[in-house]
């Protein structure tokens, strides 16, 4: 309030201080500069700050309460009073659209790029843990450990890749679960997946390179690389994972990525053979090989498979991984390990780019990890998430039969299905959202009619036990009415009321 009068009145000008403030105020709440229900200061304090005297103040707010520009609580102070919602002076939309400058080229294509599916809860939506089984009790005492005028140090930008203490964390549990070998200074802290995929578009890539992603493949990577200048290409899948040998490999592609721990969508582990003839056909291409290893902690019929990192020599895989699946999506933090000999770029350009804060997040993750925090809750997830997978697959295969087939994977959080000719893939995505389920559907490069018009991506991460059936019953009912539609629509009409 202070700065918005300091800039519009003129002490020098023929016209009162008082009509002054009045028509600044009045105009502020119009254009809703000034919006319904912000607080103002009191006259004291504006008068103090404007150096002028607390009687013109007072008859200013005065008039202004008096035609309803402003209100008064008892005891509470004053408030700008409700206006109405579109601002009295603002121009048709159409003018604003008109004249308004246009989008980059890039900017353009991001809008009609894959995005997420605008669910974050309820069955079946993928990519989402359970949030109401995190010790969040816990975590808020580790993070007041941290928040504090203490901890100065903490309230700050990181540098050199992050905090100390959670590079080191994450280097030794990295270690021992996931025989990924690294030193903390190769740990670069992210606030996700999608910075740290970002980093290493910009970082080992040009506009105009190509980048080689699954297909199928989650949404995230075209979007980003496309959003950040390259051409995105798709690699076969099969029954091992991702054929790089057998793709087509543009001349000026310089990434490849892939999830060989749990392929997603479609859940295929990738063997140690395939993993070996990847290093080989990326060493004859020379392409840095971008490892996601986003739900590498959930497999439930064995010990989790050791990284495609442990098994580089030549320094080209750059492994990625994250903390919202392991503990709540809004945590927001993530990690790349990417060689040694890249640490300081992707340090400097971390900070450069996008002067990461948030220490005592940092610094509390840290402590969740040192004190065995997070490998509890692990070990508790895992056995609970293996009960809702069991439990959907069951359900599925009793309801849908042969209607369905699904991935042969027990990892993760979500289950891939694909559905029989019988259902119309469109059909069956508007029909369970009208039963309340939500179905994820799979990003794929190119146009893969036989398969894309049929599969589905079913996520139980955030879906209790209790409820599984349930859903499952409602996603049932969705695919029957679909099925009952098709056949109806391709019915000959001299059939009907037989």
């Amino acid at each position: 309030m202070t700065d918005l009068l300091l800039k519009s009145l003129d002490k020098q000008s023929s016209h009162p201080m008082q009509k002054q403030i009045y028509d600044i105020v009045r105009f502020a709440v119009l254009d809703h500069t000034l919006i319904s229900g912000q607080k103002l200061p009191s006259s004291r304090a504006l008068a103090s700050d404007l150096k002028i005297s607390r009687i013109t103040i007072s008859l200013a707010y005065d008039r202004l309460i008096a035609e309803n520009y402003l209100i008064t609580r008892a005891g509470n102070g004053t408030y700008v009073a409700p206006t109405l919602k579109q601002p009295l002076g603002a121009a048709p939309q159409s003018i604003h659209t008109q004249h308004s400058m246009q989008l980059s080229g890039r900017g353009s294509q991001l809008s009609f790029l894959p995005g997420g599916m605008g669910h974050t809860t309820g069955a079946f939506v993928p990519g989402v843990a359970d949030s109401q089984a995190f010790p969040f009790h816990i975590w808020k005492r580790l993070i007041a450990r941290h928040l504090s005028k203490g901890n100065l140090a903490l309230s700050g930008y990181a540098n050199h890749g992050g905090l100390s203490q959670l590079r080191e964390a994450i280097a030794g549990y990295l270690k021992i679960s996931r025989s990924v070998n690294c030193e903390p200074a190769q740990i670069i802290i992210t606030s996700g997946t999608h910075q740290s995929v970002d980093l290493c578009a910009r970082l080992l890539a040009d506009v105009g390179d190509t980048a080689i992603v699954e297909n199928p493949c989650h949404w995230a990577f075209p979007t980003v690389f496309a959003a950040s200048g390259l051409e995105v290409a798709g690699g076969n899948v099969n029954d091992y994972g991702l054929d790089l040998e057998n793709s087509y490999v543009p001349p000026r592609t310089k990434i490849v990525v892939v999830t060989p721990s749990h392929h997603y969508p479609t859940g295929v582990v990738m063997p140690l053979s395939r993993r070996l003839e990847l290093l080989q056909s990326a060493r004859a291409h020379n392409l840095w090989v971008i490892e996601d290893d986003y739900d590498s902690e959930f497999r439930y019929d064995g010990a989790p498979l050791p990284s495609l990192q442990g098994l580089d020599n030549d320094g080209r895989v750059i492994y990625i991984g994250t903390f919202s699946k392991a503990m709540f999506a809004g945590v927001r933090m993530g990690f790349l390990v990417v060689p040694s000999h890249l640490s300081k770029a992707f340090s400097r350009a971390s900070t450069k780019l996008f002067r990461p804060g948030a220490l005592h997040l940092q610094a509390a993750l840290a402590d969740f990890i040192y004190e065995g925090h997070f490998s509890q809750h692990i070990r508790k997830m895992r056995g609970e998430y293996s009960s809702r997978q069991d439990l959907l697959r069951f359900s599925l295969e009793k309801s849908l039969g042969d209607i369905v087939r699904l991935s042969s994977a027990r990892a993760g959080l979500h289950v891939f299905a694909q559905f029989s000719a019988d259902v119309n893939y469109q059909s069956v995505i508007n029909e369970s959202k009208r039963e309340g389920i939500f179905l994820g559907t799979p990003c794929f490069v190119k146009n893969i009619p036989a398969l894309e018009n049929r599969c589905f991506v079913l996520g139980f991460g955030g879906v209790p036990l209790e409820k599984i059936e349930t859903g499952v019953q409602s996603l049932t009912t969705a695919v029957s009415r679909s099925i009952d539609g098709e056949r109806s629509s391709s019915s000959d009409p001299s059939d009907l009321g037989r």
